[in-house]
């Protein structure tokens, strides 16, 4: 056993897993979390993702990347890169307030662009570039568009925007057994994540950024700031995850502090759920994500309530629009039989209601309740 601890986790349990080819450098596998890393890894400073684009868009700003260009009896021109104009756009939106995460998702597609041999400052170029991908579908090459559209605008370059349009689909809805095998499955901290994703319907940077503050374990609630312009919600946790919460560890403010980036756990995550898909000889946990989870909520409690308003508020959505989708979501796992019980008694009635009984109707002093089996 190696002596090296997780970066990812900070499980002592690592193996040695090889020498890396280009450095020799020995390379570690953690049995926990799957995640790998070497000698030189686990001696990097661990930022995240966020912070590592604030500082390298800091760099770039004060180094002038150029391309230089010398023609005989002339003297020399410099020319910005592709990578320099394409940071400098980076720096302008950090500078009016956009999200990290959509600054490292534009910086992505541009750079996607550009290595497809795309001229950024020629916009016939960059249709052409995208029209010849056949292997991309149209919602790929509409968030293309819209990632160069606002890159066209920055640098002044007017260009009639192609016309893609992503085909909306109903999302897969797994089976609850299905969830609660893969909550079982994983380890503690991607358990963690899903139930409070399965409880709360909760989007992944949303559960990624909690903090030990937000949880009321007095009260057993669970706060969550909301992202996206969506609004903040607050839920009642159940035993379940309030055991889980309770015997996790707290290690700093963050609750998955242990994870450099969301990214980074996410591929921990799919890495567990492909593990799992294989052991289980059950592909369909292939199909199912983070934000699947959201999707399953907000059909679970529409399947129950029939309340559009309600499941709204659920997932904290500020157009019913978006809300509306729920409404054609119908594979649930449960149908629509009813359990039956009758009471008399005051404390009869009492115990019913505290379980969950809707009361119908009175009949012979004897009053009828029903709940969803």
């Amino acid at each position: 056993m190696a002596s090296r601890g997780c970066p990812n986790c900070h499980s002592r349990r690592t193996w040695k897993d090889g020498l890396r080819e280009t450095t020799l450098a020995q390379r570690y596998i953690c049995r926990d979390c799957g995640f790998r890393f070497s000698e030189k890894s686990y001696k990097e400073s661990q930022l995240s993702e966020v912070s590592q684009l604030c500082a390298i868009l800091e760099a770039k700003k004060l180094d002038t990347a150029t391309e230089t260009k010398t023609v005989a009896g002339e003297s020399t021109i410099a020319k910005p890169s592709i990578e320099a104009k394409i940071i400098d756009f980076l720096w302008w939106m950090k500078k009016q307030g956009y999200k990290e995460t959509t600054i490292i998702s534009r910086g992505v597609r541009l750079r996607r662009l550009a290595s497809l041999n795309a001229d950024l400052s020629n916009t016939e170029s960059v249709k052409e570039t995208i029209a010849l991908q056949e292997n991309w579908k149209d919602s790929m090459k509409e968030v293309m568009v819209f990632a160069y559209d606002l890159y066209a605008k920055h640098y002044g370059l007017k260009w009639d925007r192609p016309r893609y349009k992503a085909i909306r689909v109903l999302p897969f809805i797994p089976q609850e057994r299905e969830i609660d095998d893969l909550i079982a499955g994983c380890n503690k901290e991607i358990a963690l994540l899903l139930q409070i994703a399965k409880e709360t319907g909760a989007r992944a940077g949303e559960i990624y950024r909690l903090q030990w503050t937000e949880i009321d374990f007095e009260g057993r609630t669970i706060s969550l700031i909301a992202e996206k312009n969506s609004n903040p919600r607050i839920f009642r946790i159940s035993n379940k995850l309030y055991d889980m919460l309770r015997v996790y560890p707290k290690l700093k403010e963050n609750i998955f502090c242990c994870y450099l980036s969301l990214n980074n756990l996410r591929r921990t995550f799919e890495r567990q759920r492909k593990r799992l898909s294989v052991k289980l000889a059950n592909p369909r946990l292939q199909k199912i994500t983070i934000h699947t989870l959201r999707h399953w909520k907000g059909s679970t409690e529409y399947h129950k309530t029939k309340d559009i308003l309600h499941v709204m508020q659920v997932l904290g959505h500020k157009n019913i629009k978006n809300t509306l989708l729920y409404t054609q979501l119908l594979t649930m796992e449960k149908d629509d039989s009813f359990v039956c019980k009758t009471a008399k008694e005051p404390k009869e009635i009492q115990e019913l209601i505290e379980l969950g009984f809707e009361y119908v109707c009175d009949l012979d002093c004897t009053k009828f309740f029903k709940k969803r089996k």
